[in-house]
């Protein structure tokens, strides 16, 4: 099973397949499962026991060493929905970022006249489960080896001041993570020649990438209800989408009593409260029509 980078070409890609039967022998067979980074199956998943970690950027080499300053990483540790579905996913290193409802790492870079040492803070958030918790601090001690020293702070139980400057400062952030319980997915498309609405997605693992731009997304949060509209969606996809939201919230407002809130997000002017629902939320990427799913 292999796990191609967004950049990883065709022959690249052809390269590492031969690789591979070298590697296990000719004879062995091989299937071949393309898996695309945080859209990866429960399977992919198992293999690594909860210590899935993605980083930001690319590896460092020799021949293309790291440049600049040495700057702090926060890593957020989620599970979506399935203990499998757990990743350590390197995040915006700001404070609004925090959730009281996740663990997250923070590797702090000191440096001192000839070298750079590294501070690791495991941060544990108190609305996180037992399980989130032990295995962050696992992640801390076991996969970040070039740390010096490893720190397990617990929210509210006096941080130091290093902590919150590596954050560029303390500042308000999300205390729960309720939504994560409730939140839903829907695509609003006609690319069958008529519109429909899906949920198709694996809840609530999903991520950034099944936003798709030739449509237009409706995401219930538990408390708001978000149309997402597509850059390259019709004008006519996104008036029914708008008419659908409000009849899914009516809907539910006559099943359960709560309300929610409409709000419309844009491609690229996403707003903070919309962001913080994804794991890793990063700049879009272009689309390949001929290798994306």
């Amino acid at each position: 099973m292999a796990w191609p980078q967004f950049s990883l070409s065709l022959p690249s890609h052809s390269s590492f397949r031969s690789q591979i039967k070298e590697k296990v022998g000719a004879t062995m067979p091989i299937e071949e499962v393309r898996c695309y980074q945080q859209q990866e199956s429960l399977k992919f998943l198992s293999y690594f026991k909860g210590r899935f970690i993605i980083h930001k950027g690319k590896r460092p080499t020799a021949a293309h060493p790291q440049t600049g300053p040495v700057k702090p990483r926060l890593y957020q540790i989620r599970q979506n929905g399935n203990i499998l579905a757990q990743r350590c996913v390197e995040i915006g290193c700001t404070s609004v970022l925090l959730n009281s409802g996740f663990c997250y790492i923070l590797k702090v870079p000191v440096e001192s006249e000839d070298q750079i040492t590294y501070i690791l803070y495991v941060w544990i958030g108190s609305k996180s489960n037992e399980e989130l918790m032990n295995s962050a601090i696992e992640i801390g001690n076991e996969a970040f080896a070039d740390c010096d020293t490893v720190t397990v702070l617990y929210e509210g139980n006096s941080e130091p001041q290093i902590f919150w400057d590596a954050l560029g400062g303390r500042k308000n952030y999300q205390t729960n993570a309720d939504w994560l319980d409730v939140m839903r997915l829907f695509r609003c498309s006609n690319e069958k020649g008529y519109f429909s609405v899906t949920e198709e997605f694996k809840w609530p693992d999903f991520c950034q990438d099944h936003l798709l731009d030739e449509d237009t997304m409706i995401l219930d949060s538990g408390t708001d209800v978000f149309v997402w509209i597509g850059e390259t969606s019709s004008e006519v996809v996104r008036k029914l989408a708008l008419k659908s939201a409000q009849l899914y919230m009516q809907h539910v407002q006559d099943l359960t009593g709560d309300a929610r809130k409409l709000c419309i997000v844009k491609r690229g002017k996403e707003n903070l409260k919309f962001i913080k629902l994804f794991h890793g939320w990063g700049q879009f990427r272009a689309r390949d029509k001929d290798t994306d799913p």
